[in-house]
């Protein structure tokens, strides 16, 4: 009797422990379960917030957008000439503007201070002759098969044995420059970005890729043969490593207009002083160079103040003097809104008109 009241009693507390085990997981399982909802109804909760400023960003950034066009507008109604400098209202540093949970940050850069990749193919608007081709350009030999050039043929970058034109020579300038000791060939990146651009399917030179290279890739893909969307596209061009695309990307840019050649030279900021040296065929030292940008008058050059200030003028080719100039169009905005941590960055490409008024040409949202 005793042993079996014993085994009655052990199975009752084995079965009292088994309750309390499952009590135990259905209370975990609920704990876990309301957690987890409360982390996903917190989360719903940011999401919605963070929709709810970025939305709220982007039109303050918009009213940005007018405010700028009315800044700048101002800005050139007070100058009395054509001529663009840092000097005048539109290029200071930071335009600051508290808003509600955070602020509005907009600084504006004249877009003819860096290269507009799309002009690189462009024929010069002041072409060289037989006996002023002192720029620096060279001839290229023709191709394999390809027949010799014709004395009167019209110049084209893209035609074998034809003189180079000043976009190419300026890119090419600038890469060996900045690309020092690069395992990198200057003359490899400088034709996959024409052919890149060119609206043909051949070849620029020995160095050349077009259709074909980018489709036997792994991953292959095809180049838009026309104009440049985003500086980024760089990055897809053969050879275009991330290091030698992050050392060019400050001196370049991309206007929708590739005929938009000019280089401002009164606004070229001093640490990018290796694009006037470019700019100048690399003919003019450049400590020479540094001190025309250190030593810019208050106001800005005029056209041959400027050519006044280079010893040797006459080394430069006409077509790399016309790609140089004291007046510009293009403007770019970039602004940052933050509202309560939620950040928002805008890019606006204005053109100015000739009243003095601004358009926008382009928006792009992210920070490059």
């Amino acid at each position: 009797m005793d042993k079996s009241r014993s085994i009655t009693l052990n199975s009752v507390k084995k079965q009292a422990g088994t309750v309390l085990i499952t009590v135990l997981l259905v209370v975990a399982f609920i704990v876990i379960l309301v957690v987890e909802v409360s982390k996903t109804v917190n989360y719903q909760a940011s999401l919605a917030r963070n929709l709810m400023n970025r939305d709220q960003a982007y039109s303050y950034l918009i009213g940005m957008e007018e405010l700028a066009k009315i800044y700048l507008k101002k800005a050139f109604d007070a100058e009395k000439q054509d001529t663009v400098h840092l000097g005048q209202a539109w290029s200071q540093e930071d335009l600051t503007f508290p808003i509600d949970g955070g602020a509005m940050v907009a600084t504006i850069r004249d877009m003819q201070s860096c290269f507009n990749i799309n002009s690189i193919n462009e024929l010069d608007s002041t072409s060289n002759n037989a006996g002023n081709n002192t720029g620096g350009s060279t001839v290229r030999p023709p191709a394999a098969g390809q027949p010799s050039p014709q004395p009167n043929s019209p110049a084209s970058p893209n035609q074998p044995g034809q003189t180079r034109q000043s976009g190419e020579i300026i890119v090419t300038n600038l890469l060996e420059k900045i690309l020092d000791n690069s395992e990198v060939q200057v003359p490899a990146l400088v034709a996959g970005i024409i052919d890149w651009i060119d609206s043909d399917f051949v070849p620029n030179g020995p160095d050349g890729v077009e259709d074909l290279y980018y489709q036997g890739l792994d991953v292959p893909y095809l180049p838009p043969n026309g104009s440049v969307a985003h500086v980024s596209e760089l990055r897809a061009i053969r050879d275009f490593d991330n290091g030698s695309y992050a050392k060019i990307r400050p001196y370049i840019c991309v206007l929708p207009d590739a005929k938009e050649t000019r280089l401002n030279v009164n606004t070229i900021p001093q640490e990018r002083a290796e694009l006037l040296y470019a700019a100048l065929g690399g003919k003019v030292p450049q400590n020479e160079v540094d001190n025309l940008i250190s030593e810019r008058p208050e106001e800005g050059y005029e056209m041959q103040e400027f050519w006044d200030k280079i010893k040797d003028p006459t080394k430069i080719s006409k077509g790399l003097k016309s790609r140089l100039a004291v007046t510009s169009k293009y403007f770019q905005m970039d602004a940052k809104a933050e509202i309560n941590r939620t950040r928002v960055y805008l890019k606006t490409l204005f053109v100015k008109e000739d009243d003095n008024s601004f358009k926008v040409v382009s928006r792009y949202f992210g920070k490059e």
